[in-house]
């Protein structure tokens, strides 16, 4: 209708000039066009713009359904690439929101925090994760912000009943109010009761099961190493996702009616994990500002010994480093953020691909778009046409994405060693309406370039022939396609980097030999204690044990920490909370342990026993001592007596942690057993010995673990990420080729003409592979300069989890980058192969 207003407006303009008033038909033009700005007029004209959508979006689908069908290999390497990324994308992220879901199906968790300790000596600072047995009760008295609290300890008990029995290493003491504060849910008994009484015992499901079938075990008793329990109550098992997990709690007035006075008074025994509720979350603050003053009223003239106690919530414990003598297990955050990175790298990849792809045939729908345009349609339709062809094919990817996902999440789970339970997740229709999102916001970012280029040529632009069209435009592409190159250099040179300082930590001296050696758990008991000279010569006589040593812990398991007074330069006794291992006389020796001043422990000298040390090197350097000023020097600690002996230092712990003081005391108590084998023959030599400990002690389990395995699970979180790492590496290059295939695709398609001139000149296939293929060998040098940089600052910033970091190899970088150059040269081959083989006379016969 504008058109026909505007010419007879104009024509009625031109009538009254040839009347011969210019003015006048001026004016009269001017009224004419304000008397038609009328109602009706404008009504209608606008009625008929918005008319009923439905049959223009049924001939869009019709019309992408058609475009997609057309081009079938090219929609299904679209739809396979975007499956494939939305799949690992949708296992890493369920992976990351599980780790960071620990400790939050806790009713009061936002209430919950645990007290650590910050503690200062005159040499040292420590970072506790244990506190005090007063702690709690004094936190209760004194800080009205203060709702209840609760206290564990780890007993590692030897469980009988009916001939069955094992070793429960995850018992906890607790104190009654455990049920008020957590949210673990008691199945049979009374919350308020079950934890009342000494020697009371509930058992978890699992642990109900093992023990008393299909029996109600409530009121049965349960012998735990030397005494008899009364099953109080049964509770459902932890959840997985807990910073700690055990199989039954003991109560807490088992241990304190024998400690009565350690409890009251006891500010330097750190052995209990002490976990607060508040009143209220926001009263955090509040108590960490009267602490200093809880400090100085409560442990007195020891006051300056403790720096702080920080109040850490219950769901960072998790998450946040370590501190020493932690309970449970740790994730790693900087882990998370690796992981993160890579599911969002490999989405970007799949994204790049879908626009690398759309772009590349765009230029055989450039007629269509010409046709519509000429036809009449607007660009707004063409943006939505195309909108909807990207959106249809992220959901079709969608679609096979969780199928992808359903099928990897078993070896998903095997590969992360963890069960990730669905239950974890929030409610179904959040996540449908997450997911809904995502695949909308993938289709509108993959589609959107493509189709505001596509739609933006203009009819005249693409008939006529000497123009570039959309081919103007393929640098973006290019950047595209180096971001991918930077992506996958990163993804390879990381994951090369990261099994480089997985590798340097399996295979670094610790100090002693954990390789061949076996450690069988004994508990104290009575009879081995009081035979136990007997008993390791009847093992040491077993066919292929070399040595054997008994001690309260061994490398890699937690240590006593103790309130010990050590003396100092000036002569004083400072007071200090240290590491202790009680430890035979061939302790050092099975375990190849060094010394570099003093002597061993000797069997002959009987005041060993009672009065002897030794200690490690950082502890002599903690102190000011040379190694041969530190003999003699007096300790107050199990018992009076002297330093013997300095030991070179070895790796207690992991070497995410750096070495700590330790003392080695004389003990006939004997808490393991560790015997170190002889020779490659390892599986009889175990039978033989199992054999032999069934004869000795029927009623023990043999319930033994290798040294180098168990110290190697404190790594557990790097090798996974290693492992994770190393797999979807893979899946991202072969997404990265989709897209390659897809530029080169184009290139090739771009150069048809080129190439069929370029053959008829005489070019061999080489020639026209490397004329292919050279355009994109200046994209991976630029995408290895600057990955390089980037993948060098995150190596580094995860290495800092570690004590000893490996040296960073500058070749693992160009190794990266020969080996996406390799996969590139072959996708890129791939189709320049075909387009140089081809006749020529296909490409020229139209000109």
């Amino acid at each position: 209708m504008s058109e026909d207003i505007e010419g007879d407006l104009t024509e009625m303009f031109q009538r009254e000039v040839t009347a011969g008033s210019l003015k006048k038909a001026q004016f009269q033009f001017s009224i004419n066009v304000l008397r038609l700005f009328r109602p009706g007029i404008i009504k209608k004209w606008s009625q008929s713009s918005f008319t009923n959508p439905a049959p223009m979006f049924r001939n869009y689908f019709i019309t992408s359904a058609r475009s997609l069908m057309r081009s079938k290999g090219f929609s299904l390497i679209n739809i396979v690439g975007l499956a494939v990324g939305l799949a690992i994308f949708s296992l890493i992220t369920f992976y990351v929101y599980h780790q960071l879901s620990f400790d939050r199906y806790h009713q009061n968790a936002d209430r919950i925090v645990r007290i650590v300790e910050n503690l200062r000596t005159e040499n040292e600072q420590l970072f506790q994760s244990t506190s005090s047995p007063p702690m709690g009760p004094y936190l209760l008295k004194d800080f009205p912000e203060v709702e209840s609290y609760v206290r564990f300890q780890n007993w590692n008990l030897l469980a009988q009943r009916n001939g069955i029995s094992y070793y429960e290493p995850d018992s906890y003491i607790a104190d009654s109010t455990v049920f008020d504060i957590f949210s673990f849910k008691l199945i049979r008994g009374d919350k308020k009761t079950a934890l009342r009484e000494p020697y009371s015992i509930v058992l978890t499901e699992s642990m109900a099961k093992r023990y008393f079938a299909d029996q109600d075990p409530v009121g049965q008793m349960l012998k735990m190493d030397y005494d008899n329990y009364k099953v109080t109550g049964v509770m459902e098992d932890v959840p997985e996702n807990s910073h700690f997990r055990f199989s039954n709690l003991i109560s807490f007035s088992t241990w304190s009616r024998n400690n009565k006075k350690a409890e009251d008074g006891a500010w330097f025994w750190n052995g209990f994990h002490t976990y607060v509720l508040l009143k209220d979350a926001e009263a955090v603050n509040k108590v960490r500002a009267k602490m200093p003053g809880f400090i100085q009223k409560n442990i007195g003239k020891g006051g300056m010994y403790y720096e702080d106690l920080p109040l850490q919530s219950l769901t960072s414990i998790y998450m946040e480093a370590p501190r020493s003598w932690e309970n449970g297990t740790r994730g790693s955050m900087s882990n998370i953020y690796i992981l993160s990175i890579i599911a969002v790298f490999i989405l970007l990849i799949a994204c790049f691909n879908y626009i690398n792809l759309a772009t590349a045939r765009a230029s055989r729908r450039l007629k269509e778009v010409g046709l519509r345009k000429s036809l009449g349609a607007l660009r707004r339709m063409l943006v939505a046409q195309f909108l909807g062809e990207s959106i249809i094919v992220a959901f079709l990817a969608s679609l096979l994405a969780v199928f992808l996902a359903w099928l990897a999440l078993p070896t998903f789970r095997t590969l992360v060693e963890s069960p990730l339970s669905f239950s974890i997740l929030p409610n179904p229709w959040m996540i449908a309406g997450a997911a809904f999102a995502l695949v909308l916001f993938i289709g509108v970012l993959a589609g959107a370039y493509p189709a505001f280029v596509i739609s933006g040529f203009q009819p005249l632009q693409i008939f006529r022939p000497s123009t570039k069209g959309i081919y103007s435009h393929h640098n973006f592409r290019k950047v595209l396609v180096a971001t991918q190159f930077v992506i996958s250099i990163m993804l390879v040179a990381g994951t090369w980097l990261v099994y480089d300082q997985l590798d340097l930590v399996r295979n670094q001296d610790l100090g002693f030999n954990k390789a061949a050696t076996l450690v069988v758990p004994t508990n104290g008991d009575t009879a081995i204690v009081k035979h136990w000279d007997a008993v390791k010569n009847e093992l040491k006589r077993v066919k292929g044990v070399q040595a054997i040593a008994g001690s309260s812990t061994v490398p890699g398991q937690s240590t006593n920490n103790l309130y010990t007074e050590i003396e100092m330069k000036d002569g004083k006794m400072s007071p200090t909370n240290i590491n202790y291992n009680f430890v035979d006389h061939d302790f050092l020796s099975t375990y190849g342990i060094k010394l570099l001043a003093g002597r061993d422990f000797l069997r002959e000298v009987k005041a060993d026993d009672t009065t002897a040390y030794l200690i490690n090197e950082t502890a002599v350097k903690d102190f000011g001592w040379t190694p041969e000023q530190a003999i003699g020097k007096r300790v107050n600690g199990r018992y009076k007596g002297k330093i013997i002996g300095v030991m070179k230092d070895f790796n207690y712990r992991s070497l995410h942690t750096k070495v700590e003081p330790i003392l080695f005391v004389m003990t006939s108590w004997v808490g393991r057993i560790s015997i170190h084998l002889e020779g490659d023959d390892i599986r009889p030599a175990v039978d033989r010995l199992q054999a032999k400990w069934n004869e000795l002690v029927p009623y023990l389990p043999f319930d033994y673990t290798f040294l180098d395995t168990s110290f190697d699970r404190q790594y557990k979180a790097d090798q996974q990420l290693g492992k994770v790492a190393g797999v979807f590496t893979g899946l991202a290059i072969f997404i990265g080729c989709l897209g390659l295939l897809g530029l080169t695709s184009f290139a090739v398609e771009r150069r048809t003409k080129e190439i069929g001139i370029r053959k008829v000149l005489g070019a061999s296939v080489s020639n026209v592979v490397i004329l292919i293929a050279r355009e994109f060998i200046w994209l991976i040098v630029i995408a290895l300069v600057v990955a390089t940089p980037l993948t060098w600052y995150l190596i580094q910033r995860w290495e800092e989890n570690f004590t000893l970091q490996a040296v960073i190899n500058p070749l693992r970088f160009l190794l990266a980058g020969i080996s996406v150059f390799v996969f590139a040269w072959l996708t890129i081959s791939f189709l320049s192969f075909r387009a140089a083989t081809s006749n020529p006379t296909n490409a020229l016969r139209n000109e």
